[in-house]
């Protein structure tokens, strides 16, 4: 496993630059990040099940790779069909603040920092906190891997975390 993962590390550093670039060039920030992590993760589980010359050439692979990845976002974000988030926003289910780890009074200050998130983690942190959906469902729903969800929750999570401390901190 070992000679895996450093092959994998070497293709990573060799590839990392140029793919980065061509998927913040056909996304948005975020969603190029989650795209490129995807692809990673796709190249990876490959050269794991099948070993390092199951792959020519690594980074044709990845790059044909990203460019699915990013069709489908487009595709699948064409036909999403939600919610209104405005209607979310506003029935925050107690329960589930509480795997936040805040009180009640923190979810209405949560709530107004989510207004600086891009609308894609606004939704999904809005159907996992408020509505209790499991990632699996909301990945379904929005169009995006599970993986996606999980990311842009862990980086609100981050960010409002951060957010709050710098305003407890004034």
């Amino acid at each position: 496993m070992k000679e895996i993962t450093d092959y994998f590390n070497t293709v990573y550093d060799a590839t990392f630059r140029e793919l980065t670039r061509l998927s913040l060039l056909k996304a948005p920030e975020d969603d190029a990040r989650d795209l490129l992590q995807n692809a990673y993760a796709k190249f990876f589980d490959l050269i794991r099940r099948r070993g390092k010359d199951a792959v020519r050439d690594p980074k044709a692979y990845l790059t044909t790779v990203l460019k699915h990845e990013i069709a489908h976002f487009h595709r699948s974000r064409a036909r999403i069909s939600l919610i209104p988030l405005e209607a979310a926003e506003n029935e925050p289910a107690d329960e589930n603040v509480e795997e936040l780890g805040v009180s009640d009074a923190a979810s209405e200050e949560i709530i107004s920092l989510l207004k600086t998130e891009p609308e894609l983690t606004r939704r999904i942190f809005i159907l996992c906190y408020g509505y209790g959906m499991k990632l699996g469902e909301i990945a379904e729903e929005m169009g995006v891997t599970e993986a996606a969800v999980r990311s842009r929750l862990a980086r609100a999570r981050k960010r409002i975390r951060e957010q709050i401390k710098e305003e407890n901190e004034k």
